[in-house]
């Protein structure tokens, strides 16, 4: 992401990762992005993100255009990830767990 970003003229005033947030079968990471560059570059920013091997979602998109000539970009980039076999073993068993519990 951050490649992509400097490949693209951005510059970054933010890159924050959050936890991770485990699901049934995957993994997802957000991370807060704040960034500063033309509105074309953000564009070709995006794309860059959208070819990227591993999937990658931008949300929550704002932004600010108080100078037309340097745009303010904040964004969420989250990726994911499939979790292993061991991971995935350990959700059914945290799943059957609270099951067996709340009985």
């Amino acid at each position: 992401i951050n490649q992509a970003g400097l490949g693209r003229g951005l510059q970054f005033e933010l890159f924050k990762p959050s936890a991770e947030q485990v699901k049934d079968f995957y993994a997802e990471k957000p991370i807060s992005v704040k960034v500063t560059g033309s509105y074309h570059d953000f564009g070709a920013f995006a794309g860059d993100i959208a070819k990227l091997a591993r999937i990658v979602t931008l949300k929550e998109i704002a932004i600010d255009a108080g100078n037309p000539l340097q745009l303010k970009m904040d964004v969420i980039a989250t990726t994911y990830r499939y979790l292993d076999d061991d991971e995935v073993a350990r959700q059914k068993g945290a799943k059957t767990a609270k099951v067996k519990g709340g009985a």
